[in-house]
């Protein structure tokens, strides 16, 4: 990730545009400077890749700021913001002169601040997997089976991989993926939007609720009103600073996936697309497909799971990846049984329910991150193998 710093005279205004930074889910922030008492990188490996610089009533302080950092590291992306009013053409001279690259005035569009540093990652060929962390999960529709794969998927992520994982439950117009792992959860998404001002990782952090697999969890909505004047583009505000703060980002869509959340589809480095070998099934997901590639996402990204599985489908999925010229990448056997026992008591499926299906997730986790584990031996005089405790 680009690293980054934030210079202003105002520790709030400091704050929320650190906020705002994170909220790309490009930036990886650093300690911040006091330019009253004179702070500062002394050498040219201290200065970031990318800093901010606030112009307030005192100009002269912040851009002779920029222009020390510029003799340091010429290469440094310094942007300035005006914190008053729009940018004289004298003030815009001297900025240039200081080493600045870009002016914005306010109020500063997110997006239009992602753009840029898009356009920095690939100038200083910051490789995608350290930007790309986000797995969305999607139901072709609904009853599918979406959040359990979702919650499955980010547990076998967090147990294969070590490193942190956070599930975001964007689920309509419920979200249960707290439930199912039987997570009481104080916050839900909507507290992360409605504090997008001043989200960043510290404040996105108290959250979410935390699961016994290592799992972070935002939880869904648990009333549908929750969803008044919740807009796809601020979510992927949301999803950017979780992807700031953690190594995987798994979102359950539930059956949301339609145009207008582009923004959040245009983030993923994968989409897994859930649905069942039936008629209403695999037709919803051959649209949803098309809908997909409209939009510009790459089919390489796509990845589709068949969700309770019966070895019976396999002649209509052939005919069906022969029509939509994708290869199914997971099925998942049937096991009603074992999956509504895992929902009903709140827990992830584990060894010693059904070890297929467990191994179908585990298998899904190693091929989205690439790392590869020995299975565990399971635990002997517990008939439920992980069911016995409480997330």
């Amino acid at each position: 990730m680009l690293t980054v710093g934030v210079v202003s005279l105002d520790t709030k205004n400091s704050a929320a545009l650190l906020a705002m930074l994170q909220q790309t889910g490009l930036v990886q922030p650093i300690p911040q400077w006091d330019l009253m008492a004179g702070d500062g990188p002394k050498t040219a490996s201290a200065v970031p890749d990318v800093v901010l610089v606030e112009i307030g009533r005192d100009v002269k302080t912040p851009l002779e700021f920029a222009a020390r950092l510029h003799r340091l590291n010429p290469a440094v992306c310094t942007i300035a913001i005006s914190g008053y009013q729009e940018p004289s053409p004298d003030l815009l001279m001297q900025a240039m002169r200081a080493g600045v690259r870009e002016f914005l005035s306010p109020p500063v569009d997110p997006m239009i601040v992602r753009e840029m540093l898009e356009r920095l990652v690939k100038q200083k060929g910051v490789p995608q997997a350290e930007t790309e962390k986000l797995i969305v999960v999607g139901g072709a529709k609904g009853g599918v089976g979406t959040t359990t794969v979702s919650v499955n998927i980010a547990v076998q992520l967090a147990r294969t991989s070590g490193k942190r994982v956070v599930l975001i439950d964007f689920g309509r117009p419920l979200g249960h993926c707290a439930l199912l792992l039987d997570l009481e959860s104080r916050f839900s998404f909507r507290a992360a939007v409605e504090s997008l001002d001043r989200l960043d990782s510290h404040l996105f952090s108290g959250l979410l609720a935390s699961h016994k697999s290592g799992v972070q969890v935002l939880a869904g909505a648990s009333n549908a009103d929750d969803w008044d004047r919740m807009s796809p583009a601020s979510l992927a505000r949301v999803v950017n600073v979780a992807q700031s703060s953690f190594d995987y980002v798994v979102v359950d869509l539930g059956c949301n996936s339609s145009s207008e959340w582009a923004p959040v589809l245009r983030l993923a480095r994968q989409i897994i697309l859930v649905t069942e070998t039936n008629v209403t099934g695999l037709w919803s997901l051959e649209r949803q497909i098309t809908m997909f590639r409209s939009m510009g996402v790459d089919s390489s990204r796509l990845r589709l799971v068949i969700n309770r599985w019966h070895r019976p489908d396999d002649e209509a999925l052939q005919a069906f990846e022969k029509r939509i010229k994708l290869q199914i990448f997971e099925r998942l056997p049937n096991d009603y049984k074992a999956v509504s026992r895992a929902v009903n008591m709140g827990a992830e499926l584990s060894r010693g329910q059904n070890d297929q299906l467990v191994q179908k997730f585990r298998s899904i986790a190693e091929q989205l991150t690439g790392v590869h584990t020995p299975a565990a031996e399971p635990k002997r005089g517990n008939f439920l193998g992980l069911f016995s405790g409480k997330g």
